[in-house]
């Protein structure tokens, strides 16, 4: 049985350009049972994500709480001295992917910025 049930959309409408994109069910299993949630305020110094207490890394899902209409959040992937932006938050935007183990996690964005991050185990 599965331990993880996932649903996405997407409904783009401008102009001419009209599409819809749906991904529903799509299921995983974890190999361990752990959930870390934490909402953090970000700026433009490097804030970590932390992934302490859980044994191994599985999906996580983040979104953008920020109240404004201009707070962006980028989330970057973080190796040795290697830093690389991989998403971009607008306000409100939420972002599902599966992390990958022995890899940090940091956010940075304007100041006041607000990311929620939902973490599962592998």
């Amino acid at each position: 049985m599965a331990d993880l049930t996932v649903g996405m959309s997407l409904a783009v409408s401008r102009g001419l350009l009209t599409e819809s994109i749906y991904v529903n069910n799509v299921t995983a299993t974890m190999s361990q049972t752990g959930f870390k949630s934490t909402i953090y305020t970000v700026n433009s110094s490097t804030t970590s994500l932390s992934t302490a207490n859980l044994t191994s890394v599985g999906m996580a899902m983040f979104r953008n709480l920020s109240p404004d209409t201009t707070s962006t959040v980028v989330v970057s992937a973080v190796s040795g001295a290697s830093v690389v932006p991989f998403s971009t938050l607008r306000p409100g935007e939420p972002g599902m992917f599966r992390l990958s183990s022995g890899t940090s996690y940091q956010a940075t964005g304007a100041a006041g910025a607000i990311l929620r991050v939902d973490i599962t185990e592998g």
